[in-house]
């Protein structure tokens, strides 16, 4: 993520004392990202991420550490989060909640396969199903009430057509209002880039920010818009199939899903335009930013509306 909040060496060192993870060997700030500032840490023990969290409560720190760690004993392969010696999993540093996490056993996949769709679906069902005997919840941080706050935030740097579209998308999102999906903890965020892998296997799912107690539509939807996309932003009918039966093996999506994981793949796309768009007309400060083009979720958004019928028709397809 980009470095918002500088930690010196002497910081550091001092923080690691409360920790039993050998001495410091080298650091450096990490610049991919948005939204916390993170550390690669080299310790006599072994290789680790530090994170200054830059808007969490500690509320969501309980949640999100607390998740990982459930997830982490319930087999699912994730960041794993490193108890301190009062066996808390975050603390201060440098005026910022900050917490240390085991780094991750291999890469982001540059090129999205059919293989990756299978195994990343498989994992996040498997996920799913561990979070429900997860005591904890956190309402989604990037619910309706949030969509309305950044339309509103928004309004008047959008054009008509944008505000437009805006306005009647939040409006559509309403019917889930009325509709009883199933759901529990989710990532909310599982991007390829929050997916390593070790060869074909997952090495582990990283960056729980966002993570909450939501439907888990909501979650097969955000993976599929950036796993299962082409370049151009429409779908690849391989890949998306390969993910929804994957993930139906390991928790069946029930036919209430199916019939509206089109609307949801247009309220996905709708949260990570809002979220860029935000971004980029309010930027933050730091030594490291990097602000992701809103441009890339419009034009998927856009692609699901125009592509409705033929996307139902693809859904009903997978269940065959």
């Amino acid at each position: 993520m980009s470095v918002y909040t500088a930690v010196s060496q002497d910081q550091l060192k001092v923080f690691l004392k409360n920790y039993q993870i050998g001495n410091l060997i080298s650091y450096e700030g990490i610049a991919d990202g948005i939204t916390n500032s993170n550390y690669w840490l080299e310790t006599e023990k072994g290789s680790f991420v530090l994170t200054l969290y830059e808007h969490h409560q500690d509320s969501d720190l309980d949640y999100i550490l607390g998740l990982q760690n459930h997830l982490i004993n319930q087999g699912v392969a994730c960041a794993s989060p490193v108890a301190d010696i009062n066996r808390g999993f975050y603390a201060r540093l440098n005026g910022k909640p900050a917490a240390i996490n085991r780094r991750v056993k291999g890469e982001v996949s540059q090129v999205i396969t059919v293989k990756n769709c299978e195994v990343c679906a498989m994992a996040l069902a498997k996920f799913h199903l561990a979070g429900i005997s997860y005591p904890l919840k956190r309402q989604n941080p990037c619910g309706n009430y949030w969509r309305v706050q950044k339309q509103k935030q928004l309004s008047s740097l959008l054009n008509q057509a944008d505000a437009k579209l805006l306005a009647e998308e939040i409006q559509a999102y309403r019917l889930f209002d009325e509709i009883d999906l199933p759901g529990g903890p989710v990532h909310a965020d599982l991007f390829h880039d929050n997916c390593l892998f070790d060869a074909e296997e997952i090495g582990g799912i990283i960056d729980f920010d966002y993570a909450c107690n939501d439907f888990w539509l909501y979650d097969i939807a955000i993976t599929v818009n950036d796993w299962c996309s082409q370049e151009d932003g429409r779908l690849d009918v391989k890949r998306l199939q390969s993910f929804l039966d994957s993930y139906h093996r390991v928790r069946p999506i029930l036919e209430i899903e199916y019939e509206n994981l089109a609307l949801m793949l247009r309220l996905a796309a709708v949260r990570f335009w809002l979220s860029r768009l935000y971004d980029q007309k309010f930027p933050l400060s730091g030594e490291l930013t990097f602000i992701k083009d809103p441009d890339e979720f419009k034009n998927i958004l856009l692609l699901r509306r125009e592509n409705i019928a033929t996307a139902e028709d693809l859904f009903t397809d997978t269940k065959a």
